[in-house]
């Protein structure tokens, strides 16, 4: 994980990614941040490291810059977090899809 900064700082950095995940234009990211209409309560993220040691991340999206290798994790409970990514790291966005059958009792 990198050092941690404001979020402010993140958003703003991050403006131009932000920008195409959730197709608002930049000046408004970085006027008014992004909130809980944002993030999904079925995607998660998961920051998987060639060591075996996984970070997850609940109603979260990623964004990465390979060239930097970086990525940011967006979560809504957990803020905004950014990591390094060594070599064989995995950053994963899961999607949930599922349907929970209550039977006819």
């Amino acid at each position: 994980m990198r050092p941690l900064r404001t979020w402010q700082d993140i958003i703003n950095d991050w403006a131009p990614e932000l920008s195409a995940k959730l197709g608002r234009p930049v000046h408004e990211i970085t006027s008014r941040g992004i909130g809980a209409t944002d993030f999904s309560p079925f995607c998660f993220v998961e920051i998987r490291e060639p060591c075996g040691k996984v970070t997850r991340f609940s109603l979260a999206f990623a964004l990465i810059r390979p060239e930097q290798s970086v990525a940011a994790v967006f979560s809504e409970h957990c803020g905004y977090v950014e990591f390094d990514l060594l070599e064989d790291t995995a950053v994963v966005e899961i999607h949930e899809h599922f349907y929970m059958h209550q039977g006819n009792s």
